[in-house]
């Protein structure tokens, strides 16, 4: 239980950091996503809808650096997916990036981002699977999984507008326990201040 302790301290000192500064607001972001995505875990595997919202804080004089604390959510199903049980499960994902423009054109950046989560996954598991498997009953689980995630993606932040677009189609977290997320994400960022 140490690891959310650590991640909630963290958001409250980089949000409470920029809630008292005395920079430019235009820096400041609400980022919000949504995607597809596969998930595998050490009792779970599935494909579902996931969403996206966080806080976000620009540094730099083009505002190529931004930190992103954030929660990802969603729902999974075993859909496509022949050599599993039947199950329905849900993962929150509290995590930290550091997006970064590598490349730059105007409104126009590539943008890589690695950074921390830890993730909470939890539903039922019911009948099927292979038939050696003796899958008979229905159980609920729950696992706490943590490690780390990379994605990369285009972005668009147009100069003077309020909002920024990216699609994000390499999204990666890998952590403990055989943990694997990877989704496509299409996100809006809603920039904070007067325009």
């Amino acid at each position: 239980m140490k690891y959310p302790l650590f991640f909630f301290l963290l958001l409250f000192i980089t949000v409470n950091q920029n809630i008292y500064s005395q920079e430019d607001s235009n820096t400041k972001s609400i980022k919000t996503g949504i995607g597809l995505g596969f998930n595998n875990g050490k009792r779970e595997t599935g494909m579902g809808l996931i969403y996206s919202v966080g806080y976000q804080k620009s540094y730099g004089k083009e505002n190529r650096l931004r930190l992103n604390p954030n929660i990802i959510f969603g729902g999974f199903l075993p859909i496509g997916i022949t050599d599993t049980r039947d199950q329905f499960y849900r993962i929150t994902s509290f995590g930290f990036n550091l997006h970064y423009d590598l490349l730059k054109y105007k409104s126009l950046s590539l943008v890589t981002s690695p950074g921390i989560f830890v993730d909470y996954s939890r539903g039922l598991l019911g009948i099927g699977g292979w038939p050696e498997a003796n899958n008979n009953t229905s159980e609920y689980f729950n696992t706490f999984y943590f490690g780390g995630k990379f994605s990369l993606g285009l972005r668009i932040a147009p100069d003077r507008k309020r909002l920024a677009y990216e699609i994000r189609p390499l999204n990666f977290q890998f952590g403990n326990k055989g943990f694997v997320l990877g989704y496509l994400m299409f996100g809006i960022d809603i920039k904070l201040g007067e325009y």
